[in-house]
């Protein structure tokens, strides 16, 4: 027994006892209460269990299916069918939403967070800018600036080696500005070109740094030399095309329309005196098809054709299949809009049970990819899509460029919106107006570092491009009298 000290009425410290329980008997208790809840646990599996049949049986009843004729089984497979294609879409539907929802919950702990002042500013020096590091700012960014000219001249060091020394800058700055108006040519100036000015304040300043700076600040205001040409090109009209069906990596061929439309493109081109030195495609039968039939129209067979899963169309996923206008009807215009051309929203994967899943990956032609079959794609965004592309794109495709081979891509809609994304530098948000026409070839004029000198051009009648434009657009939305 546990004693301990108290005081009684006289005043007399005395003990009391404090029941004691052993450990054996402490663990006995523990067993039994273990025991006891493992029995309530087994028999709340079987009511569940119980429940769970009660609610199928009155929600989904058995089938019966003796006496019934070829006709009548028929037809309640095809009630069934419909069933589960309305759960399926169902299902989809609270996919992309739940996705969107986590989106903007992410999006509002980030503002919580920047809102609670966690992330503070470090605290700014003030500095004395030299004219070095003037002059790199400069050149390295894209944004006009205000600067102060005159605060900033005085902080311009004349150089060591220069033995005359000039007591009035504004004569050196004179003289200089005088020699480089005089060379504007040398800088990509095209004749006419007029000068304000306060732009000839600008260039005194600027060759009082450095010739090259002159460069520069007068790029924005020319045309920028065209050192390569890529030519991008979705494939021509496919069978599932014409149905308004998502084909994503469903091999498909051309239907007759898309045969015609690969023709007249490379007439056209061949109207124009392009030739090509190197072609790249995916490994889907569209793309390789309307390589054949541009090359064919334009007498340059021989080029050489080389193919790669990493240009393939953006996998839809379950979508795959499924016509886009009835989409639209029953999740609605926007979310069928979100599911075509977002940047960074995941349609749900596809699954063994999807219909067209063995078709795809039974494939051989997935053998033969960089990657093991198991590791490719079962959905993607369109984000996802450059992100397998880029590294193709770099390696590859770069180095033929930067070599002077002349180089046509014919992949698919959303492998070249991809790429028009990374080499324009096109926002997230202004990616989901980007539409590509099947069969319109774009031209891109870039510069030695690959990067665009003008705006892309789709080559063609442009009414026709246009009125092409407005169909594709219309494909995810509701059709009339439907």
């Amino acid at each position: 027994m546990l004693f301990s000290w108290s005081i009684t009425s006289n005043g007399f410290r005395g003990k009391k006892q404090k029941p004691k329980i052993s450990a054996s008997r402490r663990l006995y208790l523990k067993t039994k209460i273990l025991k006891k809840a493992s029995t309530l646990l087994e028999e709340e599996k079987k009511e569940k269990q119980i429940e769970r049949e009660r609610a199928l049986s009155e929600r989904v009843p058995r089938l019966t299916l003796s006496g019934l004729s070829l006709q009548e089984l028929q037809n309640l497979c095809k009630e069934l069918h419909r069933k589960i294609d309305v759960v399926d879409e169902d299902r989809y539907d609270i996919a992309a939403k739940v996705a969107k929802n986590e989106k903007e919950i992410a999006e509002l702990n980030h503002k919580i967070f920047e809102l609670k002042g966690k992330m503070k500013r470090p605290n700014l020096k003030r500095v004395r800018v030299s004219a070095d590091a003037m002059l790199g700012a400069l050149l390295g960014s894209r944004h006009k600036e205000s600067i102060d000219f005159k605060a900033n001249l005085k902080t311009v060091k004349k150089e060591e080696e220069k033995r005359e020394e000039v007591t009035d800058w504004r004569k050196n700055v004179d003289a200089m500005s005088v020699y480089y108006m005089s060379h504007l040519g040398t800088f990509g100036i095209k004749p006419g070109y007029v000068v304000s000015g306060s732009s000839i304040n600008l260039i005194w300043w600027l060759v009082s740094l450095n010739a090259k700076a002159v460069q520069y600040w007068l790029a924005p205001h020319v045309s920028l030399m065209s050192k390569h040409k890529l030519f991008l090109l979705r494939h021509g009209e496919g069978a599932w095309n014409k149905e308004n069906r998502f084909c994503s990596w469903v091999d498909q061929k051309l239907s007759e329309n898309g045969v015609l439309e690969a023709q007249e493109c490379g007439q056209m081109l061949k109207q124009h005196g392009y030739k090509f030195s190197r072609v790249f495609t995916s490994i889907l039968s569209r793309s390789i098809q309307t390589a054949w039939l541009v090359l064919e129209a334009m007498g340059q067979e021989w080029v050489p054709i080389t193919k790669s899963w990493r240009l393939n169309e953006r996998h839809y996923g379950a979508l795959i299949g499924l016509n886009r206008a009835e989409m639209a009807l029953n999740h609605g215009e926007e979310q069928v809009k979100l599911w075509r051309r977002s940047y960074d929203v995941t349609p749900p994967p596809i699954d063994e049970s999807h219909p067209y899943f063995a078709e795809i990956y039974n494939d051989r032609r997935y053998n033969t990819c960089d990657v093991p079959k198991e590791e490719l794609p079962k959905t993607e965004s369109l984000k996802e899509v450059l992100d397998r592309l880029l590294p193709y794109w770099n390696d590859v495709i770069v180095p033929e460029i930067k070599s002077g081979q002349t180089v046509l891509i014919s992949a698919h809609g959303n492998s070249c919106r991809a790429l028009l994304k990374h080499l324009e530098g096109i926002s997230d948000t202004d990616i989901v107006n980007v539409t590509l026409p099947t069969g319109v070839p774009v031209l891109l004029e870039l510069d030695e570092n690959l990067r665009p000198v003008k705006p892309r051009e789709l080559l063609g009648d442009q009414a026709k491009i246009q009125a092409a434009i407005k169909k594709v657009e219309d494909q995810g939305k509701v059709v009339e009298g439907k």
